[in-house]
């Protein structure tokens, strides 16, 4: 007599549908593969969260190999077979899909050829039949071996159907294909929305706008042929908003949102226009540098100034490179943070960011947590900053205590640098009620000359007794 030792041999097939149906699309068809029966009956077919990319048939293993040993050509065609049998599988399983509503559909295959064209139309009609609360629809290219600019490949146009029977999805997701007809009437339960790469009118910015009620969160990243971000329906509940790399926005943002929370913009400086941002408490900003240009304090105070009434601020070393030498010279007060609570400096401590730096923390008199994160810096021959005539002594001059709210600091990526050192010793001599100084050392850094960095900082004038700094 043998004793039957899986549990799962005596489950009724109904049991295990209900099962997938909570399972996500790769561990419903790894269940199903464990027993040959379940796979015969194509019980994954009953998952109601599809999400698959090509990537999974690609052997990134294998393709990682010949890529290594330089046979490009190999990898090419790998990547060519693994493509044609992800759209098959997918082409046969959604026509297949046998639950009667789905939560996701999520997929990334790169459109290179028109002949997917009638396939993928089948797809998203079949999917929003079956009512899709979640929709990623990705058709970029995720690990290039060869990139190739987006306008040079034939691209993937969004069908008439997807508009007319948008209704039920709640998130969705686009990239690198052409949005059509763009008419969002009828996506009514819209609440996220991402587009990627996509060809973005002023119109079709103005038709989500108006279009979508309960449009939480936006976001723009590196889409084209669009000169202007303007929205300024104040009836529209956006809370989240993120614009980056985006071309050209050469007539830059203009915002009217009262219920926006979070505000990322990454890409060249251009013209803000920001009202009625009552609500507003995180702001990232990466400007980028322009090395032809030579910026002055009034630049600067329109590109910070929209942002005064944010709580928590990020700001890459990019921004920081901008500011002009004014702001330590003259004693001129570009803008002033009175409610940020949280300062988060991404930076390379680079000589012509210290007068950043210095300012920003000036102006932030009330922040009690300050963090700061050092990296690989972005090394750019071509910039002629400006004039910086102070010497090392002088920049860290300053009247008494400045952050008299800062209570704890974060360094991560120390390395023992002199200005790394010095902004320290700054933070240390002008924050009467800081309470923990955490210093994080980077890997690569070297021993001796952490270490003599440590006795120093420890060694060092702190105008709170209380202060603890911990090393790791």
């Amino acid at each position: 007599m043998t004793t039957n030792t899986d549990p799962l041999s005596d489950f009724h097939d109904d049991l295990i549908i209900v099962i997938i149906t909570f399972l996500p699309f790769i561990d419903a068809y790894r269940l199903c593969m464990s027993k040959k029966k379940w796979y015969d009956r194509s019980l994954w077919l009953h998952c109601r969260s599809f999400e698959l990319h090509e990537a999974s048939f690609m052997m990134p293993d294998s393709r990682q190999y010949w890529l290594s040993i330089g046979r490009r050509t190999q990898v090419m065609y790998m990547k060519r077979i693994g493509r044609l049998k992800y759209f098959h599988f997918v082409d046969r399983a959604v026509c297949r899909l046998a639950s009667e509503f789905l939560t996701k559909f999520s997929f990334r295959l790169y459109y290179s050829s028109n002949i997917y064209r009638q396939n993928i139309d089948k797809w998203i009609e079949i999917v929003l039949e079956k009512s899709v609360q979640e929709l990623s629809l990705d058709f970029s290219d995720g690990d290039p071996v060869v990139p190739q600019p987006t306008l040079r490949n034939p691209q993937y146009v969004l069908p008439h159907c997807f508009y007319e029977q948008g209704m039920c999805i709640r998130v969705l997701n686009i990239n690198s294909c052409g949005l059509g007809l763009c008419n969002f009437v009828n996506f009514i339960q819209l609440t996220s929305l991402a587009l990627t790469r996509v060809r973005l009118s002023w119109a079709a910015m103005e038709n989500i706008a108006h279009n979508c009620p309960f449009l939480e969160t936006l976001s723009l990243v590196e889409c084209y042929r669009i000169f202007k971000v303007e929205i300024t329906l104040r009836t529209l509940g956006l809370r989240k908003l993120i614009v980056r790399h985006c071309q050209s926005l050469s007539l830059g943002i203009e915002l009217w949102l009262p219920r926006l929370q979070y505000f990322e913009y990454a890409g060249k400086m251009v013209p803000f226009d920001m009202r009625g941002m009552d609500d507003l408490e995180v702001v990232v900003l990466d400007y980028r540098l322009d090395t032809r240009y030579s910026y002055n304090g009034d630049d600067i105070e329109s590109l910070f100034n929209p942002f005064s009434d944010a709580r928590i601020l990020q700001v890459s070393t990019s921004a920081l490179k901008i500011f002009p030498t004014e702001c330590l010279l003259c004693g001129r007060q570009l803008f002033q943070f009175w409610q940020l609570e949280h300062l988060t400096l991404n930076t390379g401590l680079e000589r012509f960011e210290l007068a950043a730096i210095i300012c920003l923390l000036i102006s932030s008199p009330n922040i009690t947590t300050l963090s700061i994160s050092t990296g690989a810096i972005m090394h750019t021959p071509d910039f002629r900053p400006n004039y910086f005539p102070l010497s090392r002594g002088e920049i860290w001059t300053t009247n008494g205590s400045i952050l008299d709210h800062l209570e704890c600091v974060q360094f991560e990526g120390f390395t023992g640098k002199i200005c790394e050192i010095d902004l320290v010793k700054f933070l240390l001599r002008n924050s009467r009620s800081i309470k923990e100084l955490n210093i994080k050392q980077l890997i690569r850094a070297t021993s001796s000359v952490t270490s003599e960095a440590f006795k120093e900082i420890n060694q060092a004038v702190a105008a709170s007794g209380g202060v603890v700094i911990n090393w790791s």
